[in-house]
């Protein structure tokens, strides 16, 4: 109790009078919540009481990180409706939506869900959720989608969620969808992209009441106008681009009216964040949570991420790329293997590169644009399928699953960074390989 105490004075001295209010509000919903909790214990004991003739199980959506508040429940819907890893009895699934004080999730999705699945009010399923914590004796079933391990389990390591689309729109909404279009200057046949390139601007907007150092994240991030190239190009072929974002540093430097800077649009909104990426013809990607949309609608996705243990593998749909990781002491760049070998498979924080002399080198805006367009070509089937599977796939391959078997994940295991792959059907940048034959030696 006192370490409790001396943590909430050594919080207000350190933030000041705003977090003393904050924290004096928050005091009183504790004492103002005691009913609610006492009607919590009461329904806890009925769902014990019942469950020798019908089993509830609860869980909380997450809604704190985008993919997570996307796949998770997307991937448990496909299991339920396929019968995957369920219950032999009969059974009721509550959820409710997991705030955990942020509130700026997106609405469409919530939606959605709630057309999906039972939802539960939250008040009461939260301290349903907390009072069986402490439970000693028997504690309901949760479905896992707030386990330390959620980036586990979001991993549809087995293709469900493309084949299965759990997520729909209304026929309101489809109509509401093609009249936004028409807003931003499209016609009902017109192809779109969406490229979502991260920067730290939405971690920054997220995490602003606290002094948290996101400059860890900085290896994933990239220089949207470096992007700009390939955009063009796009448009060219008969494609308008948006440009996605919650939260963007800066606009797309392009004069093009088919580029859409779409963080920046009067009609910017949480449907058409989704409509967006449900609709396009294809998304191009620096690793986002905003990923999950569009493969969640099975679309076609180009991605350009690190590290090389976070590849997206089980989709034939999407096309990997990462950056180069130069040695610096050396004066060279490593090939797939050396990368595992020094262990940067699964690094996720700026300075362990560093600690290690590695430099991470962007792509030229050349390079990407090269990029994108064997994802176009992908898209538009100009690429046969024996190509695509040519020597340098199967290579990439053998070579990938070799160094996941080869690798010591011991410990890795135990993280929640460990990305689960099984079978690779994902396409390694053929142009890349082509270009750089050393990288698989």
């Amino acid at each position: 109790m006192l370490k409790f105490v001396s943590k909430q004075i050594t919080d207000i001295k350190k933030y000041g009078s705003k977090e003393f209010f904050k924290k004096f509000f928050l005091f009183l919903k504790f004492f103002s919540s005691i009913p609610i909790f006492i009607v919590a214990i009461l329904c806890w004991l009925i769902i014990v009481l019942i469950r020798p003739w019908i089993l509830i199980r609860i869980d909380l959506i997450p809604s704190t990180n985008f993919g997570y508040f996307v796949l998770t429940p997307a991937l448990y819907s496909c299991k339920k409706k396929l019968n995957i890893d369920q219950p032999n009895k009969r059974h009721i699934d509550l959820l409710c939506i997991n705030e955990q004080g942020y509130k700026n999730y997106n609405k469409q999705i919530e939606k959605m869900w709630k057309r999906e699945f039972n939802f539960f009010p939250s008040f009461l399923l939260k301290s349903i959720y907390i009072i069986n914590k402490f439970m000693p004796f028997y504690k309901i079933p949760s479905l896992g989608m707030n386990s330390r391990h959620t980036r586990k389990m979001e991993r549809d390591v087995d293709n469900l969620v493309e084949n299965y689309k759990p997520l729909n729109f209304t026929s309101e909404e489809e109509e509401l969808g093609k009249q936004m279009l028409k807003k931003f200057g499209l016609n009902e046949n017109d192809k779109f992209v969406c490229l979502t390139v991260r920067d730290s601007c939405y971690q920054k907007k997220k995490f602003s009441s606290r002094d948290t150092d996101l400059s860890h994240h900085n290896f994933r991030n990239h220089d949207i106008n470096d992007f700009v190239l390939g955009a063009e190009e796009l448009t060219k072929r008969g494609y308008y681009v948006f440009r996605m974002g919650v939260a963007v540093e800066k606009r797309i430097n392009t004069n093009n009216s088919k580029v859409i800077d779409y963080p920046f649009s009067q009609y910017k909104s949480d449907f058409m964040d989704i409509y967006l990426g449900a609709k396009c013809s294809f998304c191009i990607s620096t690793g986002t949570g905003y990923d999950e949309v569009p493969y969640a609608f099975g679309k076609h996705i180009a991605f350009l991420v690190l590290p090389v243990g976070e590849f997206r593998t089980h989709s034939e749909k999407f096309l990997l790329l990462t950056k180069h990781h130069y040695l610096i002491n050396e004066k060279r760049k490593l090939s797939l293997s050396e990368i595992f070998s020094h262990g940067l498979a699964y690094t996720f924080d700026s300075n362990d590169f560093k600690k290690k002399g590695i430099e991470l080198i962007d792509y030229t805006p050349e390079e990407i644009k090269e990029f994108i367009l064997e994802m176009t070509e992908i898209f538009e089937n100009k690429v046969a399928k024996n190509q695509k599977i040519g020597k340098l796939q199967l290579d990439f391959r053998k070579s990938y699953e070799s160094n996941l078997k080869n690798l010591n994940f011991e410990e890795s295991k135990k993280s929640p960074y460990f990305i689960p792959h099984k079978e690779i059907r994902s396409y390694f940048s053929t142009k890349f390989l082509q270009n750089n034959t050393w990288w698989l030696k």
